[in-house]
């Protein structure tokens, strides 16, 4: 019979020796999926976005109106290449490293504004994912002025100590790189699928220039089809500037951490340096209430003073934090980036198809000459390189953009700023009706947060809670219990703040926060009875016509009897039809609830 080998009992000793410190790109290497790269067509459009983001950050803090360009090319079925290319400040070439190679490097996270990065870890994470899928290195390029060189390097990332490694570093000295003032290009390779629909790329682009209409976006996709989304506003957007703490949004761990830290400063400066809203007054008051001297030393404070010092804080009325931290799109920008998307590109796309069909028809026929004196159809949209669109539209009082005539009703809510957990943040809801979109669909739910599209876990979000809660049956739409609204609809749900509480590091659901409910509810609220009324009008304008049909239809059988019963003769008969038909067609756009059109 054959013994069994005895295994060696562990101890501290053995178990000691296998502990090691694990870095943070070493953990997340193997936790992609928490940052977005759980799947291949999601790598993708993660990847596009950090890209995007990092280049509109950083033209908006140089004053820059953005153009962004993004190219995907296929090298095979399962490998692509993704180069994202902007016309911002630029990088210097000792920071390059740092901010594409190494995880948790950036300038946001501390600062209390609005911006679309946070964490430092989106760009840096997508070259860590090329690296692992392809063993390829990321490629970057920067240029900071005119007159100086752009650099471009080949980066890749040891995940064991997080740290950046520089494969090359060469100067660009091509016709591109010398005649652009400034920007940054970076380009991965990795594993992963193009698709289209509601979760692609092009998907992406389409709603992040709505969201940021002041951006030229430059799309060539996989079969070398170039998307130009163009510019709708030339005005950069207000600029946020950066808050302290306010003492409200603290709790007690991050609290007893601060005033250790405040080496040399007494409690009562503390309080009016380290936080906003608080005077000298008011730091009197808290020290006051907590029983501590102001004059004390912070950092001397301990546990017992520090939640003394907390529980007085919490029970001290102190006004909101300054709301100067954010920058909302505003419900003009919101209504001319819907009024383009969904009447004029669709107009332009529309025509270019007809174009198309057209030449096709001529050339299956033989026939290749074009018609004298015919003019050609406007290129579509899609097909001009950067080029604005100038549109000239007088929103009504009840800021609203409305046509009967071509069956649309545009509208915006912007609420005014508000604050959850200390933290300041302002809801934007804009809705678009439009005989163009499916009318027995449901209502597309477009969701932003500090201007970036949020395409996935839309039934963990609070924007999506807030839409299918509404009673959208009292607006003039249908819906089941629980659902989104059945009709042309779609709803743009927008949360600006200095500090979005995402669900997860993915950055793609906001949390159910109360204060974030009510305010999105509100916003919601006011965008359907504004539909409301003009779905009210468009039925009673609808009534009216038929009822005037039914008047035309029988005008001549009514001349007929008048002339039996009165005795009219043939002219005087013929004098009332047209009086009766006159009389009707003055009658129209003086209906009872008609209005001017602005747009019309």
């Amino acid at each position: 019979m054959a013994t069994r080998k005895k295994t060696k009992k562990e101890d501290a000793t053995t178990m000691a020796a296998r502990q090691r410190e694990i870095a943070v790109s070493e953990f997340f290497s193997k936790n992609r999926h928490l940052l977005g790269f759980d799947n291949l067509s999601k790598a993708l459009l993660t990847t596009v976005r950090e890209a995007v983001d990092n280049a509109l950050d950083a033209c908006e803090e140089a004053h820059i109106l953005p153009e962004i360009r993004v190219t995907i090319e296929e090298l095979n079925e399962t490998r692509f290449k993704v180069t994202v290319e902007d016309n911002g400040p630029g990088i210097l070439k000792a920071q390059l490293p740092k901010i594409f190679a190494k995880l948790l490097y950036g300038s946001k996270f501390h600062r209390l504004k609005q911006s679309r990065g946070q964490q430092g870890i989106g760009i840096s994470a997508a070259v860590m994912y090329g690296q692992m899928t392809t063993g390829q290195p990321a490629e970057v390029i920067s240029k900071i002025s005119k007159g100086k060189p752009a650099h471009r390097l080949k980066l890749q990332i040891d995940t064991q100590r997080n740290q950046p490694k520089v494969i090359d570093d060469v100067v660009v000295d091509n016709k591109h790189w010398r005649e652009k003032e400034s920007g940054t290009a970076i380009t991965v390779t990795l594993e992963a699928t193009y698709k289209g629909g509601k979760h692609g790329v092009a998907a992406y682009l389409h709603q992040s220039a709505l969201s940021n209409p002041h951006t030229i976006f430059i799309f060539k996709d996989p079969k070398g089809k170039v998307h130009n989304y163009p510019r709708v506003i030339d005005e950069m957007p207000k600029e946020p500037r950066e808050i302290k703490p306010h003492p409200h949004g603290i709790e007690l761990g991050t609290l007893m951490h601060m005033l250790e830290a405040a080496r040399g400063k007494t409690v009562s400066g503390f309080l009016k340096e380290t936080f906003s809203r608080v005077s000298s007054k008011t730091a009197a008051d808290i020290c006051k209430a907590a029983k501590i001297k102001g004059g004390a030393t912070a950092s001397k404070a301990g546990r017992i003073g520090a939640e003394s010092l907390y529980n007085s804080i919490q029970a001290t009325k102190l006004l909101a934090p300054s709301t100067d931290c954010l920058s909302p799109i505003g419900e003009e920008a919101l209504i001319k980036g819907l009024y383009w998307l969904f009447v004029e590109a669709q107009k332009h796309e529309a025509e270019e198809r007809k174009r198309k069909k057209s030449q096709q028809d001529l050339f299956e026929g033989g026939e290749k000459k074009e018609k004298e004196g015919e003019e050609e159809a406007p290129e579509p949209v899609v097909e001009k390189d950067g080029e604005n669109v100038q549109m000239d539209l007088q929103l009504a009082d009840d800021r609203t953009l409305s046509s009967d005539q071509k069956g649309y009703f545009v509208t915006a809510v912007t609420r005014s700023p508000n604050v959850y957990r200390g933290n300041p943040f302002q809801i934007e809801v804009g809705l678009f009706y439009g005989k163009g979109l499916a009318a027995d669909d449901q209502a597309r739910v477009f969701r932003f947060a500090n201007r970036v599209p949020l395409q996935y876990q839309a039934s963990a979000c609070a924007m999506t809670k807030a839409v299918t809660s509404t009673k959208w049956k009292t607006y003039g739409l249908s819906q089941s219990r629980g659902a989104l609204p059945i009709g042309p609809v779609v709803i743009m749900v927008h949360m600006a703040s200095a500090w979005v509480p995402y669900t997860s590091e993915s950055k793609e659901a906001i949390a159910n926060y109360d204060e974030i409910l009510k305010e999105l509810r509100l916003a919601i609220n006011e965008c359907g009875r504004r539909l409301q009324k003009f779905l009210r009008r468009k039925r009673k304008e609808a009534d009216e016509e038929k009822k005037r049909s039914y008047i035309i239809k029988y005008m001549d059988p009514i001349g007929d009897a008048l002339q039996e019963i009165i005795g009219f003769s043939d002219t005087e008969r013929g004098k009332t039809v047209d009086s009766l038909r006159e009389i009707l067609e003055e009658s129209r756009g003086h209906m009872p609830g008609g209005r001017s059109n602005p747009s019309s």
